[in-house]
């Protein structure tokens, strides 16, 4: 994954924290509280998914770990003194700055940008990434002390202060049962430099951090809707009308990485293991991460590109098997056939009403899949002279 982000002139690192529920798997230990209800144990697994802007492509898992939270006492979660009184170390918020160190500085010629929701809006993060020499698109969630062209003041005041200067256009559902809607948003950002947290000891001697916030919001969302609104920061340039649509864009690409995690989930059903021991269990992991990046990628090439020829990502062997099971010529055979072939394995009818294919049903079918690779394997195997 690092050299085929370090091939590329940019790539983005989504970043995000995930919660691996063993609550049921009572014979496991080495795990952890994963909220703030004790009874409920289990991992908090950190990633880093590398994507290519260019082709909207998944490339792989740049960074995995998988942390055991310490017990806290009941109440202490929103205690900002006590957390932090805590060494840096030992805070939840270091994740973050952990992943970015252990990725560490891009190959030349090549830019990496870590792109994270609002829990990785951190001044540690800011001031790591700038030490690694990485860029960041991140969306803000602290009202921080900033200085701007016109002063002092407040980092949502400023961006909201800042007019228009591109439009786009997104499809929305607002409720979970409603319809889809096109949404016309707007565009803004302007230069800012980031102060220094007071209340943090290890940040107040640090440098300020000049980058830009850009904020895309709904102008005129329908009566008694709550408007649609982004606050990002972002070390990328953003003085174009063309820069800022790329950063407000390059933003979408973090959903991503919560595609990877359904499809580790549900697809992979990571939490069904009954491994008795987190040494044990942190191996198995780690192997189902790296087939569901590659269920990742099969499906989004299969959406995006699924004209694409089969042979662009599998080998020959693969595309043999599936042509013959979808009695399709095999020097013929996309990327899209080939991902509806696992889903027909996995009991996806496949009907132009039965909607795209789910990591469950993926999930399935790439295993009865991998049967009948077995099977042709043992049939080449019997086929071949023996000697002796």
């Amino acid at each position: 994954t690092r050299k085929a982000a370090g091939r590329r002139p940019m790539a983005f690192l989504l970043e995000d924290t995930t919660c691996l529920d063993f609550t049921h798997h009572d014979r496991c230990e080495g795990l952890g509280p994963i909220c703030h209800k004790a009874r409920m144990r289990g991992l908090h697994q950190h990633n880093v998914l590398a994507v290519d802007p260019v082709t909207r492509r998944p490339l792989g898992l740049l960074y995995q770990r998988n942390h055991r939270r310490t017990p806290r006492a009941a109440g202490s979660h929103g205690n900002r003194a006590g957390r932090r009184a805590l060494p840096r170390e030992e805070r939840e918020s270091y994740w973050w700055i952990e992943a970015i160190r252990a990725v560490g500085t891009p190959p030349a010629g090549a830019r990496w940008v870590h792109v994270g929701d609002r829990g990785e809006d951190l001044f540690g993060v800011y001031d790591e990434a700038r030490r690694q020499g990485v860029d960041w698109l991140i969306r803000a969630s602290q009202d921080r002390c900033v200085e701007t062209r016109g002063g002092a003041g407040r980092l949502f005041a400023y961006a909201r202060s800042l007019p228009s200067r591109a439009q786009r256009t997104i499809t929305v559902r607002r409720k979970p049962s409603g319809a889809l809607e096109d949404v016309m948003l707007c565009v803004a950002g302007g230069p800012v430099t980031l102060l220094p947290s007071r209340g943090e000891a290890e940040y107040r001697g640090c440098e300020p951090v000049r980058c830009w916030v850009v904020r895309v919001w709904e102008p005129s969302p329908p009566k008694g809707v709550e408007p649609l609104e982004w606050l990002l920061c972002t070390s990328l340039p953003c003085g174009t009308r063309k820069d800022l649509l790329f950063v407000a864009e390059g933003y979408a690409f973090r959903w991503m990485i919560e595609e990877f995690h359904k499809c580790e989930k549900t697809g992979c059903q990571v939490e069904m293991r009954r491994l008795e021991h987190v040494d044990r269990l942190e191996p198995l992991i780690a192997l189902l991460s790296v087939l569901a990046i590659g269920l990742l990628q099969l499906k989004f090439v299969a959406r995006e590109h699924p004209e694409a020829p089969a042979r662009s990502l599998f080998d020959p062997s693969m595309i043999e098997a599936m042509a013959r099971y979808l009695n399709q010529p095999a020097a013929k055979l996309t990327v899209g056939q080939f991902w509806g072939g696992i889903g027909r394995l996995g009991g996806h009818p496949g009907r132009k009403g039965d909607g795209p294919v789910g990591w469950l049903r993926a999930w399935r079918g790439w295993q009865s899949f991998q049967l009948i690779l077995l099977g042709a394997d043992l049939y080449r195997t019997e086929k071949r002279k023996r000697c002796g």
